[in-house]
C-alpha cells in the first residue's frame, strides 16, 4: 500500500517539516495508486491521521500552499486532496470534521495576519484568499462536477465566519471589547472579489471572437455567490427562529402560572364585593349627609323662629326667652346633628380592603395572557358567589386596569384588554339570560 510506504508522521518529527512531509506523502499516494477513487480514499485517511488535530491542521493548509506554489502539475494534488475529503464528508464524519477544522484554521490565519498579502492585478489579497480561490479553480479544472464540493466548502466558510462574527458581537456586548477585528473585510467577500478578478478577460483587438478561457472561473464565482446568499439567508432565518423561541420562552416564564391564578381568584372575588360596596358608598353617604344637614337646618330655623317671637313679644314670650331657646337649639343641633353622633348611620369605608385585594390580584393579572384572563373571567362569571354582582365584573376589570401601576409592563395590550372586557360582557349577558 502506498500509504504504508508513505508512513505517518513520527512524534519526534519537527513541526516545521510536517507540511512538507504531508505534501510529499500525499503526492506519493496519488502517483502510486492506479485507481483514483482508492487513491483519494487512502489520501483522505492519511490526512486525517496526520493532520486531524487542532495542532496539526495548520500543516495541511501549509501543505496546500506548497502544492499551489510549486511548479509543474503539483497544484492538482491540492484539488485532489480537498476534493477527496469533500466527497467523503457525508459518509465519514471525520472528514467533515477535518474540513471544518481546516476552515477554522484558515479563518484564524486570515484574521491574525499569519501570512503576508499577495498582489494580483494591482490589488492586494490575503494569502489564505489565494489558497482557497486557487484550490477551487483547480478543482473545477479537474472536473466541472467538482463545483459542488467547492460550493460545500465555501458554505462552511460563510457559516463559520458569520458564527465567529456573532460570537464576537456577543462578547463585545458582554465585556466591552472583542478579539474579532470587525473592521476587516470578510474572507468570504474577499474570496468572491478575488475570483471575480481572476475571471476577468480582455480580448486582443485582433481577435474579438476569442473565447474567454476563464469561463469556468466565472461559473465558479456565480455559484459561490449563490451559496453565500443561501447560507446567509439560512443563518438569518435560524437566528430569527431562535430569537422567536427565546422570546416565547421568556414570555412563557413571565406568564402567570396556573397555581398563581388559582391563588389570586379569592382576591378577585372578595375585591369585587368590596368594589360593589364602594360604588354604593357615596350614594349611602350622601343620603345620611342630607338627613344630617336637614336636622341641623330644622333646629336652626326653630331657634330663629323662637327668637323672632320673643323679640316681637308674641304669645307672651320675652325676647330673653327667645334668645335662650335660639342659642340652645343652635348648640343642640350642632351636637346632636354632628357626624360623630350619626356615625352608626354612615356606611363603612372599605377602600383600604378594596385596595389590598386589588393589589394582590393586579400582581398576577399583569402577567396573565389574553387567553388566561378570558378563561379566568368566564370561571368568575359562573361562580356562585358572584351571581349577585355579575353586571359589575366588566366594570371591576376596568377599575383594576385604571389603578394598575406601570401599565406598560402588562403582558397584554390595551386593545386586547378591551376585547377581553367586551367578551366578558357577552358572557355576563348569557349568564343572566340563563338565570
Amino acid at each position: 500500500m502506498a500509504q504504508a510506504e508513505a508512513g505517518t508522521v513520527s512524534e519526534d518529527q519537527a513541526p516545521v517539516d510536517l507540511e512538507e512531509k504531508i505534501a510529499r506523502d500525499v503526492m506519493v499516494i496519488f502517483q502510486k495508486q492506479m485507481d483514483s477513487e482508492a487513491a483519494a480514499e487512502e489520501a483522505s485517511a492519511y490526512i486525517w491521521q496526520n493532520a486531524g488535530t487542532p495542532d496539526n491542521i495548520d500543516a495541511f493548509v501549509d501543505a496546500t500552499e506548497l502544492w499551489l506554489e510549486s511548479h509543474g502539475a503539483a497544484d492538482k494534488f491540492a484539488a485532489l486532496s480537498w476534493n477527496g475529503l469533500a466527497n467523503r464528508r457525508d459518509s465519514n464524519e471525520n472528514y467533515d470534521t477535518l474540513l471544518r477544522m481546516m476552515v477554522d484554521s484558515i479563518l484564524n490565519g486570515y484574521y491574525t495576519l499569519q501570512k503576508p498579502d499577495i498582489e494580483y492585478k494591482g490589488r492586494k489579497y490575503s494569502t489564505f484568499t489565494s489558497i482557497l480561490g486557487n484550490t477551487f479553480i483547480r478543482m473545477l479544472e479537474l472536473s466541472s462536477s467538482n463545483i459542488e464540493n467547492a460550493s460545500d466548502i465555501y458554505s462552511i466558510l460563510v457559516r463559520h465566519e458569520m458564527e465567529l462574527e456573532a460570537k464576537s458581537k456577543a462578547e463585545e456586548e458582554e465585556t466591552g471589547h472583542s478579539s474579532f477585528p470587525a473592521e476587516m473585510h470578510k474572507l468570504y467577500d474577499e474570496l468572491i472579489e478575488y475570483l471575480t478578478n481572476r475571471a476577468e478577460f480582455k480580448a486582443t483587438p485582433l481577435s474579438d471572437d476569442e473565447d474567454n478561457p476563464n469561463v469556468h472561473i466565472e461559473e465558479l464565482t456565480e455559484r459561490l455567490r449563490a451559496s453565500r446568499r443561501y447560507v446567509m439567508q439560512e443563518i438569518i432565518n435560524e437566528r430569527a427562529l431562535e430569537k422567536k423561541k427565546q422570546l416565547e420562552m421568556e414570555l412563557e416564564n413571565q406568564l402567570a402560572s396556573a397555581e398563581e391564578i388559582v391563588m389570586a381568584a379569592p382576591h378577585f372575588t372578595e375585591g369585587m364585593s368590596f368594589f360593589v360596596k364602594e360604588k354604593r358608598y357615596n350614594i349611602k353617604y350622601l343620603a345620611v349627609e342630607k338627613i344630617r344637614v336637614t336636622l341641623q337646618l330644622l333646629g336652626s330655623i326653630t331657634g330663629a323662629v323662637y327668637f323672632m317671637l320673643g323679640f316681637m313679644g308674641v304669645w307672651g314670650i320675652s325676647w330673653i326667652d327667645g334668645m335662650v331657646v335660639c342659642v340652645v337649639m343652635l348648640i343642640f343641633v350642632r351636637i346632636a346633628g354632628s357626624r360623630k353622633q350619626l356615625k352608626f348611620f354612615y356606611p363603612t369605608d372599605i377602600s383600604k380592603e378594596l385596595e389590598e385585594c386589588s393589589t394582590a390580584f393586579i400582581s398576577v393579572m399583569r402577567n396573565m395572557s389574553q387567553e388566561q384572563l378570558e378563561n379566568f373571567l368566564v370561571r368568575q362569571i359562573k361562580l356562585e358567589e358572584n351571581q349577585n354582582y355579575l353586571s359589575m365584573i366588566p366594570e371591576f376589570v376596568k377599575y383594576l386596569y385604571a389603578v394598575m401601576p406601570d401599565r406598560k409592563s402588562m403582558m397584554i395590550s390595551v386593545d386586547e384588554l378591551s376585547e377581553v372586557v367586551e367578551n366578558s360582557e357577552i358572557e355576563v349577558a348569557k349568564q343572566l339570560r340563563g338565570q
